[in-house]
């Protein structure tokens, strides 16, 4: 029995290493620069979605950052390579979502993939919104329409 145990063991130890390599070489970090907001007021959020979150009720992660000379980066660290979707708020009042009027957003929105919203584009989804997140896609850039 102890043979068994100092076998697995060793297997154990020796597979160790790939799988640590395996997981950081499938991770990384993604980097949001952001610029055209109108103002410093409040502070950005960056909403990431997957391909299962429902967007834009529910993201997966939701990062904030603090928004200086009008431009903002926010950076998602030990993100698994794939794709994500992403709407970036300029949250005016810093109460950490997206206020509405009417039903219609009242603060200022950025989108992935070029993505805008008008009266004929619908809402967002994660199609509108997707993009592929890998080593050497690491960075997304927006331009806030305020």
């Amino acid at each position: 029995m102890k043979k068994m145990v100092l076998i697995l063991s060793g297997i154990l130890l020796f597979l160790i290493p790939d799988i640590t390599a395996q997981t950081s070489k499938s991770m990384g970090s993604l980097k949001f620069k952001i610029s055209g907001f109108a103002d410093d007021d409040g502070q950005v959020l960056v909403q990431l979605f997957r391909k299962e979150d429902k967007v834009p009720a529910n993201p997966f992660r939701l990062v904030k950052a603090k928004i200086t000379n009008l431009e903002a980066i926010v950076v998602v660290d030990s993100l698994l390579y794939g794709e994500y979707g992403a709407i970036v708020v300029h949250d005016k009042n810093g109460n950490g979502h997206i206020d509405h009027r009417w039903g219609i957003p009242s603060e200022p929105l950025g989108y992935t993939n070029n993505w805008k919203l008008s009266y004929f584009s619908g809402m967002p989804t994660f199609n509108k919104l997707k993009f592929t997140f890998n080593e050497s896609t690491s960075q997304c850039i927006i331009k806030m329409e305020e």
